[in-house]
């Protein structure tokens, strides 16, 4: 890896459960501007959903706000709004100060821990005839390992239970599942007949509005549902290189447990490579 002259990386110390932070405390990459979109589809149904939010009425407290656009003919993305509406303010202020020699670190931070990166929000997902791809944006120092990589749907084998509870006007029903090393619990709409959920979660009679593991590191809980005509924009992914799910996975879960040491940063006193260890434990654990 490409060695650099210095990266400083600040670690805050913050209460809660592990993953309801951006637990490595990477950097995030530089900012991405909005850049060429092509619409590749319509939707008529947009989700959106709290991520990790310590408070569902308080975006300031979200991780992430993570949006599921269900088009027809079985296309669908998913992207953090965080990171789109980040994306216009950074184009906003370059248009407005052309000759400015950088961009303020602390402009475009949304949501709780907005300074870090976190490859569940860093990642877009694109769901067209039972493949879902994935283009997954690295952390700052380790931009040219952008990539994509494709999986099929319907990975968990889900476990429908009786209970049920409402979730914005629906009631869901409970669906269990063990996958990946952990035990996730789902609450679906079967009176919304698609088969999708936020991040790889689906298969089941319903949409899923609500979804976590059991010991609630990572959850996921839809907050708005809004029926009308939703284009869904593709970007530019000509520069990501196709990659398999073992590396891109190996590599974002090593920038999490150490980003110096992952991204090749060097110490300023020693001339060493450098490293700092940060606990995490990822939504899949194998």
């Amino acid at each position: 890896m490409k060695k650099l002259i210095s990266i400083v990386i600040a670690l805050a110390v913050c209460g809660g459960a592990l993953a309801q932070q951006k637990q490595g405390h990477v950097r995030r990459p530089k900012p991405r501007g909005v850049g060429v979109n092509t619409v590749v589809g319509q939707a008529q149904l947009e989700v959106q959903y709290a991520f990790n939010a310590t408070d569902v009425k308080n975006q300031n407290t979200y991780i992430d706000l993570h949006c599921l656009l269900v088009g027809k003919d079985g296309l669908s993305k998913q992207y953090s709004v965080f990171l789109e509406r980040s994306d216009s303010l950074y184009d906003a202020y370059l248009k407005a100060h052309p000759n400015a020699e950088g961009v303020p670190s602390n402009s475009f931070t949304l949501g709780r821990n907005g300074e870090y990166w976190s490859e569940y929000q860093y990642t877009e997902i694109f769901t067209e005839s039972g493949v879902q791809t994935f283009y997954s944006w690295m952390p700052w120092a380790m931009e040219k390992y952008n990539a994509y990589y494709t999986e099929p749907t319907g990975m968990q084998k889900w476990t429908v239970g009786t209970e049920t509870q409402l979730i914005l006007g629906h009631k869901c029903q409970k669906a269990t599942c063990n996958w990946r090393g952990r035990n996730f619990v789902a609450w679906f709409a079967s009176d919304i007949p698609v088969r999708l959920g936020p991040w790889k979660f689906n298969g089941l009679p319903g949409l899923i509005l609500k979804v976590y593991d059991t010991e609630k590191l990572y959850v996921y809980e839809a907050v708005s549902l809004r029926s009308g005509n939703f284009p869904i924009k593709k970007r530019d992914y000509n520069e990501f290189s196709k990659d398999s799910r073992d590396h891109i996975y190996r590599l974002q879960v090593a920038a999490n447990r150490d980003h110096l040491k992952t991204g090749g940063a060097i110490s300023r006193t020693t001339g060493l490579p450098a490293s700092k260890k940060h606990p995490y434990e990822p939504l899949e654990k194998e």
